[in-house]
């Protein structure tokens, strides 16, 4: 019952925090705040969420190396191919290690 509430908070926290962004920022506020989520957050969140660790602890890892990781990848690709598709070629090459990594390493 704990994790249900706690997926409840955290999930009408992330609604107030993205529609705040769109008040004080407008459409492209909220574009860039959905963006990070679901293109940079999100691959490290899946990929981790496969470990022995809290969520706590997946949700602030994730964040600190999505924010380190995914720009540094994306930028020496982009030396190779031109840097939108190196943004997408990066993103589906996470999301396909966390679900290789979820279908090996099942709980």
């Amino acid at each position: 019952m704990k994790i249900k509430e706690t997926s409840i908070f955290y999930g009408l926290l992330l609604i107030i925090i993205i529609f705040g962004s769109l008040i004080v920022f407008g459409l492209s506020g909220m574009r860039t705040l959905l963006g990070l989520i679901f293109v940079i957050f999100l691959p490290f969140y899946l990929i981790l969420k496969n470990f022995d660790l809290s969520q706590s602890e997946i949700v602030v890892f994730s964040m600190f190396i999505s924010l380190m990781l995914f720009p540094s990848l994306v930028y020496w690709l982009g030396f190779i191919i031109p840097f939108r598709i190196s943004i997408f070629a990066i993103f589906m090459l996470l999301i396909a290690v966390a679900f290789l990594l979820n279908k090996y390493y099942k709980k």
